[in-house]
Order: structure tokens, then C-alpha cells, then sequence
């Protein structure tokens, strides 16, 4: 298959702005539109259907609705220490991952104000279908000057040689010096210093999560999650000071515009969220280096390069000018919805369900206001002429008014508030706790029930029953969004954080080397145990404290139960009352140094020393039977040195006998030839 050419800038541009346009979420679309209207009723504003002279009350049963959710939704996520624990895959992964789940938990709670990104999250899902967070890896620098005065020419080559160091102003400075030579004579040399003033830059990073507002998220038609989604857009604000810190070009930069055709700041989505109390026109965008722009972020799949197969990226413009176009690995967004639609990206929101309730509801108000103010002031018919009008409309409290004819003045009927009128606003009142799970027995604020004879168990069952479908949202937020959110955060830490660091986790600094991780660890978020109120999960774990200790008081110490299994229970029941350290009311056992041994008793005491002194014996035995041994060795050894010098001895002595016996001889010889006679030779 031959390749096809690589896309310019403007082809690229011209695609991105033509999925941007046909995005779900965008302007002017009908999600924008649910979306602000749904922003509208939670602010309790005008339906725009109101009439002059009559009452334009407007109840407010989605904020309502939505307010009594998220204590509990609150509640269920933040009980914990740790939002969600990573699972080891074996034995040697036990104390890798509980070091993994204590410092992702610590990125998100304390780097990150995790408390605040739940409380906006949920809030945006409730009202707005979907709530979103985005997590990436922020590197920052921190800029500073210092001033160094009277440094030596060594000093100043090593201000030279660090990189994170640069000088951006220097003096040298000669100045002579009184000092002894080797010879003993004062001398004055010259000598040059250096006084620099430098800008020093520290780097860093760390994992960054903030909560995305709907209207700046745009995510394609045809997606149902972010793991299939073929483009997704984060609309981002930005001064120009800060992306020229980013490192993108001046001239570029400078280029972009102020407003776009897409410009979320005139979005009346965004609009009706801050209607409510202030100005909802545009920020102040400021001049020069201050200027604010805005920007789409796009994540899209595309054949770039022109090889034939699409690759993920990111694609950073503002108005037509690209900024930054580069391959990535993932889309760093998660997504929550409270009540899903299959196959779909964007459900319901509680919001979509209670709407309608509070439109009838506020008409229902309405009408009866207006009933009572014409009960108390009632319309009168007069004959005319016969009446001074002026005294009939000024009224007062014994007030008078001057008729001409008695009879002039009748007051019409006005018709009583009907008792339905009442019955249908608490009909109302009760679809809303059907479709939302909100009752006043789940908030413990109904009389009757708290005033009655009905049994506990009675109320508990009720309690749980509407408390099923809160707990579900919390469900469907765990398992989707919240997951993906702590996996993502895994995964950021796994790949940046690449030296070891000292963290203070769990009331003590541990070392954290993430080099020692798995790629990847199953996630499971804490949403509590099991369903029902706080008061039956904490009646529940009375009860398992309670068998606890009787398991120890019938001797199961050791056998049923362990000083672990006692901690866990007294940190969990701890947890259920709301305080999330237990560690400063009990002590873990995991955490404790080991046990010093137990004194001996007398008679253990009298063994010992026994045994000291019998061990003491045959350490002496011992000892002078080695003596006895070297002594004997070397009784021996002297022996046989003394043999061996007798041996050599007589050896010498056999030699010297040998040497004289053979001198003898020779002597003997010689005087046989001296002696012999001198004869005359045979004839």
C-alpha cells in the first residue's frame, strides 16, 4: 500500500475545527442546552413564564435533591484513609503495593486537594450528567536570584559550572592581600574577586488532577467512554506570560486571539453558572503578557505522518494557529455519570429526573400564593360614581370608605384552597424521593416515623431500601471514573517519578523507590462495606467487636483471633465514627517492636547458672587438655630433634672413623714403597 502524503498545518487546523464543530458538548448543542438548564433550576432562577402581578416563586427540588446526595456520596468516599487500595498480585507484591496504594492516596489527598476534586466532580455529575477530571505530570520551575560577593576565582569557576545556576551580572574586584611568604617577608600580592549575581532554577514535578467544568470538555458524537472515544477537547484558558513559559515561540503566541468563534467564555452554559451572583459577562482578559486566550487541547486519533494507521495525539491550537502537535499514549481524562445509559458517553443526570417536579411544584406555589393574597386582599365590585375610588385602593386597617349609596361596595368570593392542592404537592414530594432516593427517613428529619412506635428494625429496613440508590451512584462513580482516576495516577508516578524520595505517609517517613513497582496493579476503590446507613454500619461493627472479645475471653486468644485481627477490627469501628487515624488511639501491631523475652522464673535462674558453671567446667577441662596436648607435642618434637642431632652425630663420627682408616692406608703404602729393596733386573 503506498503512503500518502503527511497532513499540513492548515489540513490539520481545517480537521480539528470540523470535529470540534461536531462534537457532543459544544455550543449550541442540544447537551449544552440540558446542561444549562439544568444549571438554571439547581440555582432555583425564572422559568421566564412568569406574569407581572402574580407570584413567581420557584421551589427548589433539585438543589435540594442534590445537596441531601453528596453527605452521603461525601461520606462514602472519604471515610477511609485511602480512597481506593491496589491489590498485589502475590506474596513478594504485599508490601509493594501497600506502599503503592499509601502514596498514590498521598498524591491525590495532599498534593492535590482530593477532598475538593470528589465534592466538584460529584456536584458536576449530579447537575451537569457528567463529571470529569483531568490528571497529567506538571513540570515546574521555581525562579530565583541570589547575590554572591567576594568569592574566589575556584568559587566562581564552580558558580560557572552549575547548570542550574546562571549569572546574570558580574564585577571583578582586584584587591591586595598582606601575607607572609616561605621566607618569613610581608608581601602585598594582587588578588582578583568576584562579586555575581546569578538566577537560580529549581525543577520539579508532580502529578497535577483538577476538575474539568462540562462546558470545556467536548468528547465525539460517536464515543460511549474515553477508552473508545476518537477525539476529545479540553477548552483551556491561558495568559500568554504562561505559555511563553511553556517554551512555545514569542511571535506565535502573541499571534493568537483574544476570542474565537469557539470561545467558552461567552458559552451560556458557562453563563448560567455564574448568573447567580455576579456579572455573567467575560472576565477581564487583560493586555500584554497578561492577555488570556483560549485554547482547545485536542486528543485525536489521526493518521499524521501519513504511514496509513491513525496514532493518538495531542494537538494544542488556538483560533487556526497550531501550537503544539505531538504522539502520546493515553487521553488524560476520567468521566463519571450518576445514572449511566448504556451505550452512550453522557447519561442523566438527578437533576434530569426532578426537574419537571419542581416546575409542577412551583406552579402548584404559585397558584396558591396568589390565592392567599386575594384572600387577604380581596377584589370588590363598586357602583359607579357612588364610591370615592381613592379609598378603596389606598387600604389600611381601619381605613374608611366614603360610599354615596349604602350597597355601593360588595366584596366578590374569592374560591378556598382546594385540600388536593396540598395532597399533590406531597404526591410530588414523594415521586421525588422514589426517583432520587432522597427521603426525609434517610435524612432522620420525619417526625412521624422518630414520634411513633415503629420498631428500629422497621426503620432500618426502610433507611436501607432508600438508601440503595445513592449507594448505587456511589457504585457506578467507584467503578468507573474514580478507578480509572487512581490507575492513571499509578501509572504518572510509575513513569516520571523516577528517583527515589522520603515521603511522610501514615504518621512516619517511609522511603518510596517506584522503580520497584509493577506495571500494573488491580485497583479497588472504597466505597464502604456492604449498603444501609452509617448508624447500621457502625451498630455492625459494635457487634463484631463484641464477639471479638468473647472469642478472647473463651480462649481463642492466639487460635480465632490475633492482635491484628483485633487492631483491624478497633481501626475500622474508629473509621465508622469519623475519626480516619486510628493510629493515635491504638498502636498497630505491624508497627511495634518486637517483644523483649520474659524474665525467668527461680528455678530457671538456678538452671542456668548450673549450666554456666558445668559449661565453665568443660571449657577448663577443655582448655588444659589442649595444653597438655601442645606440651606433649612439643616434649615430642624435641625428641625427635634430639634423635635426629645423635644421628647426625655418629653419622660425623662414622665419617671421620672411614677418613683416618683410609689415611692409614695411604700411609701404610707409601712406607712399603719407601722399604722395598732396589734390585737388579733379570739377565
Amino acid at each position: 500500500m503506498a503512503k500518502t502524503k503527511k497532513m499540513t498545518e492548515d489540513e490539520l487546523a481545517s480537521q480539528l475545527s470540523s470535529e470540534i464543530e461536531s462534537a457532543s458538548g459544544n455550543f449550541n448543542t442540544e447537551l449544552s442546552s440540558q446542561r444549562e438548564k439544568s444549571m438554571k433550576y439547581y440555582l432555583g432562577e425564572p422559568f421566564g413564564n412568569e406574569i407581572e402581578g402574580r407570584s413567581e416563586i420557584v421551589t427548589t427540588d433539585v438543589r435540594d435533591t442534590i445537596e441531601y446526595i453528596m453527605p452521603s456520596l461525601m461520606r462514602i468516599f472519604t471515610t477511609h484513609n485511602n480512597v481506593a487500595e491496589f491489590e498485589p498480585q502475590g506474596p513478594e507484591d504485599v508490601e509493594m503495593a501497600q506502599q503503592a496504594t499509601d502514596y498514590v492516596n498521598y498524591v491525590f489527598n495532599k498534593q492535590n486537594n482530593g477532598f475538593k476534586i470528589l465534592y466538584d466532580v460529584f456536584k458536576d455529575a449530579l447537575i451537569s450528567k457528567t463529571g470529569i477530571v483531568k490528571h497529567f505530570w506538571e513540570e515546574k520551575e521555581e525562579i530565583s536570584t541570589e547575590n554572591y560577593e567576594n568569592l574566589t576565582e575556584i568559587e566562581y569557576q564552580s558558580v560557572l559550572a552549575n547548570d542550574d545556576l546562571e549569572v546574570i551580572q558580574h564585577t571583578e574586584i582586584v584587591v591586595m592581600k598582606q601575607q607572609v611568604d616561605d621566607y618569613g617577608n610581608l608581601v602585598s600580592p594582587k588578588v582578583v574577586e568576584h562579586d555575581v549575581k546569578v538566577k537560580k532554577t529549581k525543577k520539579d514535578g508532580q502529578v497535577r488532577i483538577v476538575s474539568v467544568p462540562p462546558e470545556e470538555f467536548l468528547v465525539s458524537r460517536r464515543s460511549t467512554s474515553i477508552e473508545d472515544a476518537s477525539f476529545v477537547c479540553h477548552r483551556v484558558k491561558k495568559s500568554v506570560s504562561d505559555l511563553i513559559l511553556e517554551g512555545y515561540p514569542k511571535d506565535l503566541v502573541e499571534d493568537l486571539p483574544t476570542y474565537t468563534q469557539n470561545n467558552a467564555e461567552y458559552n451560556e452554559e458557562r453563563q448560567a453558572r455564574f448568573s447567580f451572583d455576579e456579572d455573567s459577562g467575560p472576565d477581564d482578559e487583560g493586555k500584554g503578557p497578561s492577555r488570556k486566550v483560549w485554547l482547545e487541547e485536542c486528543y485525536m486519533h489521526i493518521d499524521y505522518d501519513g504511514d496509513g494507521i491513525a496514532e493518538l495525539r495531542k494537538i494544542t491550537k488556538g483560533g487556526s494557529i497550531i501550537l503544539d502537535n505531538e504522539e502520546i499514549d493515553s487521553i488524560p481524562f476520567s468521566t463519571i455519570c450518576p445514572l449511566p445509559i448504556p451505550h452512550k458517553f453522557h447519561g442523566m443526570s438527578i437533576a434530569d429526573t426532578v426537574e419537571d417536579i419542581q416546575l409542577i411544584k412551583s406552579t402548584i406555589m404559585r397558584n396558591l400564593l396568589d390565592n392567599m393574597y386575594l384572600t387577604n386582599n380581596a377584589r370588590y365590585a363598586v357602583l359607579a360614581g357612588q364610591v370615592e375610588l381613592d379609598d378603596l385602593l389606598s387600604s389600611k386597617p381601619g381605613g374608611i370608605v366614603r360610599m354615596r349609596a349604602p350597597g355601593a361596595v360588595t366584596a366578590l368570593p374569592t374560591p378556598q384552597i382546594q385540600p388536593y392542592a396540598f395532597q399533590m404537592v406531597q404526591y410530588l414530594d414523594g415521586i421525588r424521593e422514589e426517583r432520587s432516593g432522597v427521603s426525609k427517613m434517610t435524612q432522620g428529619l420525619n417526625p412521624d416515623v422518630l414520634n411513633s412506635h415503629v420498631t428500629s428494625g422497621a426503620i432500618s429496613a426502610a433507611t436501607e431500601s432508600s438508601m440503595q440508590r445513592i449507594e448505587l451512584i456511589a457504585r457506578m462513580f467507584a467503578e468507573t471514573g474514580i478507578k480509572d482516576l487512581f490507575r492513571n495516577i499509578y501509572a504518572l508516578v510509575q513513569r516520571y517519578e523516577d528517583r527515589k524520595k522520603i515521603a511522610y505517609l501514615n504518621g512516619k517517613f517511609v522511603p518510596i523507590d517506584v522503580s520497584r513497582w509493577k506495571e500494573k496493579l488491580n485497583c479497588t476503590v472504597n466505597v464502604g462495606v456492604g449498603s444501609g446507613s452509617q448508624t447500621a454500619k457502625t451498630q455492625t461493627m459494635s457487634s463484631i467487636m463484641q464477639i471479638i472479645q468473647g472469642l478472647v475471653q473463651n480462649g481463642g486468644m492466639g487460635s480465632l483471633v490475633t492482635p491484628q485481627n483485633i487492631y483491624n477490627a478497633v481501626s475500622e469501628f474508629i473509621a465508622q465514627s469519623g475519626y480516619k487515624n486510628a493510629d493515635q488511639f491504638i498502636s498497630n501491631p505491624q508497627m511495634m517492636p518486637p517483644k523483649p523475652p520474659p524474665e525467668p522464673t527461680l528455678e530457671e535462674k538456678v538452671a542456668q547458672q548450673k549450666a554456666q558453671v558445668e559449661l565453665q567446667k568443660l571449657q577448663l577441662q577443655a582448655q588444659e587438655l589442649q595444653v597438655e596436648t601442645q606440651l606433649k607435642a612439643q616434649e615430642l618434637k624435641l625428641k625427635q630433634e634430639e634423635a635426629a642431632i645423635n644421628l647426625a652425630l655418629k653419622q660425623q663420627e662414622l665419617m671421620i672413623k672411614k677418613s683416618q682408616l683410609e689415611l692409614n692406608e695411604q700411609e701404610l703404602a707409601l712406607e712399603a714403597v719407601q722399604n722395598r729393596p732396589i734390585g737388579i733386573g733379570p739377565s
